[in-house]
């Protein structure tokens, strides 16, 4: 009996799944699914077509994925980090009232907000501490010796 329609949906619904998740790994059944259908058309018995399935795909995941991972994450680099940069408060920080920036020394500003929860005034040197997502947590700088 020809088991052509089972890997075809099999192939099918993890080429679905794989879409919809884009993790690398249901593809590779994808690839085993389409071997096994070609090993029924040739005759195979359903046993050889499940080995053919399982073996197929597992290699395929263990040996490809690497490699394409690699190549979906080139280009992609980390966000540059902030901290322990140094800048100038250039609107009164108040966490109260949030409001805040800062200008660091590559003339950028940034919302900021104190990390101490005081109100630092305009003009005070401070520091980069932390960061949540565009905002930058600060405590004014030690004075300098």
């Amino acid at each position: 009996m020809s088991h052509v329609v089972l890997w075809l949906v099999v192939a099918g619904v993890m080429a679905v799944i794989e879409a919809f998740s884009f993790g690398l790994i249901t593809m590779w059944f994808v690839v085993g699914a389409l071997v096994a259908f070609v090993a029924d058309l040739l005759g195979a018995s359903f046993v050889v077509q499940i080995v053919l399935f399982l073996v197929v795909s597992v290699l395929c995941l263990v040996l490809l994925r690497p490699v394409f991972v690699k190549y979906r994450n080139r280009g992609h680099s980390a966000e540059p980090s902030l901290l322990g940069e140094r800048g100038v408060v250039c609107e009164v920080i108040d966490n109260d009232g949030l409001t805040g920036r800062i200008e660091l020394s590559n003339h950028m500003t940034w919302s900021a907000r104190s990390a101490t929860g005081e109100v630092l005034p305009e003009g005070t040197r401070v520091e980069v501490v932390a960061q949540e997502s565009i905002k930058l947590i600060v405590r004014p700088c030690e004075p300098q010796a």
